[in-house]
């Protein structure tokens, strides 16, 4: 495992996060923390760390089965700053969400118009 590679374990409110430095950023879970703020800060540190060498291509795996408000403002801030970062090569996001989940998907095709993204959407 490479020495900057992190990974965050699920709680009820929070999803689990792989910060890989090979090129994934992953999300797995709930979004729904009691303190946004709080629980993306180690997150931004690591991508600002790891923006200073990034891999060729940036992939963001995003399987969250809800997210509230605050994560999803959150959720924009994160992937837009790493959109805005000028060494970041290619950078891919795959938005997954169960085929019966209309809101998932719905939530994922507001966030990838309101960044300007194109996002893949993949029915699980």
């Amino acid at each position: 495992m490479h020495k900057n590679y992190r990974k965050i374990p699920a709680t009820k409110n929070t999803p689990e996060v792989i910060l890989d430095p090979e090129g994934t950023i992953e999300f797995s879970g709930r979004l729904i923390p009691e303190n946004a703020e709080e629980f993306f800060n180690p997150i931004v540190e690591w991508i600002n760390d790891y923006s200073r060498n990034p891999a060729d291509t940036t992939t963001i795996e995003i399987h969250l089965e809800y997210v509230n408000s605050a994560g999803t403002k959150y959720l924009l801030s994160m992937i837009d700053n790493i959109h805005g970062m000028d060494n970041m090569g290619e950078i891919i996001i795959n938005w997954y969400y169960e085929e019966a989940d209309q809101d998932m998907l719905d939530k994922g095709t507001i966030l990838s118009s309101n960044l300007n993204l194109p996002f893949n959407f993949k029915s699980i």
